[in-house]
């Protein structure tokens, strides 16, 4: 990769790319509903193509083939392409809503709200042209003559397509107004009934546009939208595997946990080191504060599950943005708070430099008498950005802290789940209870981990065929080298797959106690001639702000990785 503007472009074009795949979902579920315009058919049928172009783009300005001049001249390219697939995906949400029925008014409405020129088959027609500009793109190189002939098909095809909305819907019919009282009444062209002293002036022509307020908050959501944090944790599911039944249960009985339940406003820190399974702890309580939530309309959750590989999910304003999101999906009087901020700055509400106000925003929302108990599971707060994270937990601190706090005012019983890291965390919540998995709950995380050592050594000796002695020599040596962390277990019972049951006693030698001995030997283990190029990517590694690719690593080393 080249330079900053290639990383703008890059994570543009990863944008659309979801939102692309997104929009295709959407049709996929209703396809075949009766009353679906022929246009929603024709532009669902050429987003592969948009995607094809832009997954090409991708890779070649990931491998350091695109210049940062040549990701320079596409910037606007595909910053208006991103534009374009938001508002697709959003008029393909408002046609084909959740029960997959078919919603044309609903349509109608958004497209006039966007305006002429931005029906479904025209928003398609500018992105197969934006797409058309980035392969033309001489830096690029990007599509074959085919896909380009392709490309120009696509547009002449889209071009002829029946307009998706017809006409009489953008000609305004004007309204009916009824005033009463004194007062100075101005009128569209159109029905008026007028009672009492009020002057009237009426507009012989033209449109008078009044806002419609679902369509705003379509568009305040669709642009405060980053990742929905209940995805985040499937996905951490799919990682890390399922919960092993009976393991995280004695959280229930905890008695900080039991006083922080019944609290109306206060915030609980659950700290612990790497490896000792805090992330399935957290999912555990989302899942546990969801089935209590079932049981009463009052009861709000919300979760965050902070990533430092993915930039949508690890500075303070993602976590707020997170947050305000899953409000306003649960409670839809709320957006009083953001909508008259949205109507001036727009997406730029949503930007970095935006936290100030997003967090009044959030405040406000937490402390409006229309919601009651609020519980917030906030996990893995120490992968976050430093800078911006102190600045967060200093207002957590602040609006949950004892003695500046309102109890009848705010709504938020807050779970902080993280490592002791940065220095800053203990002393920003010095004042508040916490649970210490270790060493406060040493006993309980240990009868855990015996649990998810069973589930793991059982499954090995399945898969490997052990025999009764071997299942429980290697049980044995798992409860004595695991050290309390759930992590090392994790390790060692994936790097066993690969052995027979014959080779595993001896391969068990190659894993030592404890997390640090285990990272050392695997270290250990690096060729002669590739520990000091090892040591060098280990360095870059550790240092960078963010994960970085292949392409930048290789640049980073001066060398070519193959």
């Amino acid at each position: 990769m080249s330079g900053a503007e290639a990383l703008v472009v890059l994570g543009v074009i990863q944008a659309i790319i979801s939102i692309i795949d997104g929009t295709k979902q959407v049709y996929d579920t209703a396809k075949n509903a009766q009353g679906l315009p022929e246009a929603f058919r024709e532009v669902a049928g050429r987003l592969p193509i948009v995607r094809n172009i832009l997954e090409s783009a991708k890779q070649h300005i990931d491998k350091g083939d695109a210049n940062d001049d040549s990701c320079k001249g596409v910037k606007h390219v595909v910053e208006a392409c991103e534009i374009k697939t938001k508002k697709l995906v959003n008029l393909f949400h408002k046609a084909i809503p959740a029960d997959r029925t078919m919603d044309l008014k609903r349509y109608y409405t958004a497209v006039k709200t966007y305006g002429k020129g931005n029906e479904v088959e025209k928003l398609m027609k500018g992105m197969l042209e934006d797409v058309q500009l980035l392969a033309c793109e001489r830096g690029m190189n990007i599509a074959t003559k085919a896909q380009e002939e392709q490309i120009v098909e696509s547009i002449t095809e889209v071009s002829a397509v029946s307009p998706s909305v017809p006409e009489y819907v953008f000609q305004e019919p004007g309204f009916t107004n009824n005033n009463y009282g004194p007062g100075t009444q101005y009128n569209a062209k159109g029905k008026n009934i007028a009672q009492g002293s009020a002057r009237q002036y009426n507009s012989a022509g033209g449109a008078m546009h009044f806002g419609s307020i679902e369509d705003e908050t379509d568009l305040c959501l669709s642009a405060l939208f980053l990742t929905d944090p209940k995805d985040d944790r499937e996905k951490l599911v799919n990682i890390k595997g399922s919960r092993v039944d009976g393991t995280c249960e004695w959280i229930k009985s905890n008695e900080l946990y039991h006083s922080w339940l019944h609290s109306r406003s206060q915030l609980l820190w659950l700290s612990g080191g790497p490896g000792k399974g805090k992330t399935m702890l957290s999912i555990f309580l989302a899942e546990e504060l969801e089935r209590t939530a079932q049981y009463s309309q009052d009861v709000l959750i919300l979760q965050y599950f902070c990533d430092n590989k993915d930039e949508k999910r690890r500075t303070a304003v993602t976590i707020i943005r997170g947050l305000i999101f899953q409000l306003l999906q649960s409670r839809q009087k709320l957006f009083n708070h953001i909508l008259p901020s949205f109507k001036i700055q727009k997406e730029s509400l949503f930007l970095a430099s935006s936290f100030e106000t997003l967090w009044r925003i959030f405040e406000s929302m937490i402390c409006d008498p229309i919601l009651s108990t609020t519980y917030c599971v906030l996990d893995g707060l120490d992968e976050c950005d430093e800078a911006s994270l102190e600045v967060l937990l200093g207002k957590f601190a602040g609006l949950l802290s004892a003695t500046t706090n309102d109890s009848s005012a705010c709504h938020l019983s807050l779970i902080v789940v993280s490592r002791e890291l940065p220095d800053f965390v203990p002393e920003l919540l010095l004042g508040f209870p916490r649970i210490r998995l270790d060493p406060d709950a040493d006993i309980e995380v240990n009868d855990d981990i015996h649990r998810f050592i069973e589930e793991k050594v059982n499954g090995l000796s399945r898969h490997r065929n052990y025999p009764e002695p071997l299942r429980v020599h290697v049980k044995e040596v798992f409860h004595n080298r695991a050290q309390g962390t759930f992590l090392w277990v994790g390790i060692v019972a994936k790097a066993l797959k690969k052995y027979k049951a014959s080779e595993v006693e001896n391969a068990l030698d190659y894993f030592p106690p404890g997390l640090d001995e285990l990272y050392a030997r695997m270290l250990l283990q690096i060729d002669v001639g590739r520990q000091e190029i090892a040591a060098r990517i280990l360095r870059w590694v550790v240092m960078a702000v963010r994960p970085l690719t292949l392409s930048e690593l290789s640049t980073a080393l001066e060398t070519t990785l193959r």
